[in-house]
C-alpha cells in the first residue's frame, strides 16, 4: 500500500535540509521531492499491509525538528 504525505516548513532551507535527510532514510519505494512551494517536501513510500512501519512516525519527528509539520 502507497502512503503520501507532505511536510510545510517556515523556510526553504529547512525544507531542502529535510528532503535531502528523507532521501536516505530505508522505505520501500522512497520518492522525496518539493511539494505545492519551496516550503513544502512530498513524500510518497510504500508499507507492507500487516506490519509496524515507523516510517510516518520517523519523518514527523525529524520534520519536527527542523520546524516543520505535516499538512496532508
Amino acid at each position: 500500500m502507497e502512503n503520501s504525505v507532505e511536510f510545510q516548513f517556515e523556510t526553504e532551507m529547512s525544507a531542502y535540509r529535510f528532503l535531502n535527510t528523507v532521501k536516505h532514510i530505508d522505505a520501500e519505494g522512497l520518492r522525496v521531492k518539493f511539494g505545492r512551494s519551496d516550503h513544502h517536501v512530498s513524500v510518497r513510500y510504500r508499507y507492507g499491509i500487516g506490519e509496524f512501519d515507523s516510517t510516518l512516525s520517523t519523518l514527523d519527528d525529524l520534520a519536527r525538528e527542523l520546524g516543520g509539520e505535516e499538512v496532508s
